[in-house]
């Protein structure tokens, strides 16, 4: 996802330090981090949690795909022709010469290969299903802008990253320790999935202009800017609904609920982007749906994490 600053150079010259770390794109880690919180907090809740090593492996290796992805994003658009020193929410280290492409593709290898090695050791404890599991998802962080038709580049980006980053993330993350999936890590990834969806629907209708001009079908360019937005208050919508319904049917535990603090977010984020068309003034919004995603993930892992303080019990399978 394009959702991060650009470097900003000291003096022209950054150290590589800094920009191996945008790539990284620290900004939107939060993204691959929550979901397994997530997952794992319905694991320790459940009485489920077994090994803390597993959850250290689920953890790395989830932020090293998504870094991967990052990378890929920024070696592809760059080979496409489709990023400028002047385009808004990338690294830009390619575009400005600080590193060569090819050195790019090799870091996302490398990041691919680390999380494949802790995807075995979690392999090894586990079940090959999750073998299974893991390579779809590098597989899936490739194709998003590698191979000869980018899911990034059409009308897809939001469904797969709600898929991936949603229940893929947190069902396994609960898999892991529990060897089954409960009704109550499904309605956890809801919410989880529609807040990460959101950050990528916000990143896209920011260039919505900028998509059309160079061709790419986004969900906002598919459907149009007005109807992008109404997806936009739609995935907030069924967030907070499926929490508040999950924790009212006891699937999930009434601390919960906590999560819907953060409700004044999101109208804020709609207003912003009902004022203006601005790129660079929507930059914030991509910011703000990434802020959401965390605070809101943060506040519902802890909610779970505490429901059997407050007498609740997983719903049985």
């Amino acid at each position: 996802m394009s959702d991060v600053a650009g470097i900003a150079a000291d003096g022209g010259h950054p150290s590589m330090r800094r920009v191996w770390w945008q790539l990284a794109r620290p900004f939107s880690l939060t993204a691959s981090i929550i979901p397994v919180l997530v997952g794992t907090a319905v694991a320790v809740a459940s009485g489920a949690f077994r090994a803390p090593d597993l959850f250290l492996a689920m953890l790395v290796s989830a932020v090293l795909i998504q870094i991967a992805t990052n990378m890929f994003n920024e070696y592809y658009d760059y080979k496409r022709g489709l990023d400028t020193p002047e385009t808004i929410g990338i690294a830009g280290a390619i575009v400005r010469g600080l590193v060569p492409p090819i050195v790019v593709f090799r870091g996302a290898v490398v990041c691919f290969a680390i999380a494949l090695v802790l995807g075995l050791h979690i392999v090894s404890r586990t079940g090959p299903e999750v073998l299974i599991i893991g390579v779809a998802s590098a597989l899936a962080g490739f194709l998003y802008t590698g191979g000869p038709a980018p899911i990034a580049y059409g009308p897809l980006g939001e469904l797969e990253v709600f898929v991936f980053m949603g229940p893929v993330i947190v069902g396994l993350s609960y898999f892991i320790h529990a060897g089954s999936i409960s009704p109550a890590a499904v309605w956890a990834s809801v919410p989880v999935a529609c807040l990460v969806a959101s950050i990528l629907l916000a990143n896209n209708l920011r260039d919505v202009a900028a998509d059309r001009q160079v061709g790419r079908r986004t969900l906002p360019v598919v459907l149009g800017r007005r109807t992008g937005l109404v997806v936009f208050c739609l995935l907030f919508g069924v967030a907070y609904l499926s929490v508040v319904a999950a924790a009212a049917t006891g699937i999930l535990p009434q601390s919960a609920i906590i999560s819907i603090a953060t409700v004044r977010t999101p109208m804020r984020l709609v207003r912003q982007f009902l004022a203006t068309e601005e790129p660079r003034q929507l930059h914030a919004c991509v910011r703000g749906s990434a802020g959401l995603h965390a605070r809101f993930g943060l506040l519902l892992a802890t909610g779970i994490a505490l429901g059997p303080v407050l007498g609740w019990h997983p719903p049985a399978v």
